[in-house]
């Protein structure tokens, strides 16, 4: 349920990476369908939304990919881990986009050929362009459905230590789509810990061009 006392700034401050859930509390379908109709405003290179979310609840579903995730326990504790892939072929939703930029007025038809143009470019680029350039897109995806799942009173955890070889077998993902990462999500069972160092602003902003600090 939404903690309707928070605002953005503390969605912000008080999204924290949780590795242990109450496993007596799961989260609905209809919350995940809020959830994800969020994620789905996120931006993307040209809005072509090359992003794809496997949502895995089942308890065996989930061990199974407990397994493909060196074994951390909150991938099955959680209520629902989501793996989270990206299509590296740039065209697969690009004429359906770009025909829509041309009804709603924001491209003239010259302007659709020349930027579709574009995209075909990329398409013809190698797979590891390809992949940098939906895992990019895909990134704020992640982050848009780990900010809304705060505000919705849920916890998250993003994961990068799997075997993607294990998880695209197990899960039948096809040749062409990367994996990104894996997400748990659910409801915290314990306080969080004290939040790890930080550094602050003048440690890692820069104005005009790049200095050592």
């Amino acid at each position: 349920m939404k903690n309707v006392d928070m605002d953005f700034e503390d969605v912000v401050k008080q999204r924290r990476s949780v590795r242990s859930y109450d496993t007596e509390r799961q989260v609905s379908d209809e919350q995940l369908k809020k959830l994800f109709e969020l994620v789905k405003l996120s931006p993307s290179s040209y809005n072509l939304q090359p992003w794809e979310f496997i949502v895995v609840k089942d308890v065996e579903n989930k061990r199974r990919l407990k397994d493909c995730a060196q074994g951390q326990k909150h991938v099955e504790e959680c209520s629902a881990a989501v793996i989270v892939i990206a299509d590296t072929n740039p065209m697969s939703h690009a004429d359906d986009i770009f025909e829509d930029r041309l009804k709603r007025g924001y491209y003239t038809a010259e302007q659709k050929e020349r930027n579709l143009n574009k995209v075909r470019e990329l398409a013809k680029k190698s797979f590891e362009e390809r992949r940098v350039w939906a895992v990019r897109s895909t990134s704020l995806a992640c982050m848009t459905l780990m900010l809304a799942a705060k505000d919705m009173g849920l916890s998250t955890c993003p994961m990068e230590g799997f075997d993607a070889g294990c998880v695209k077998k197990e899960f039948k993902i096809p040749d062409g789509y990367e994996i990104v990462m894996l997400i748990t999500l659910g409801y915290e069972k314990n306080r969080p810990l004290p939040r790890l160092k930080r550094y602050g602003f003048d440690d890692f902003v820069h104005f005009e061009k790049y200095e050592k600090k």
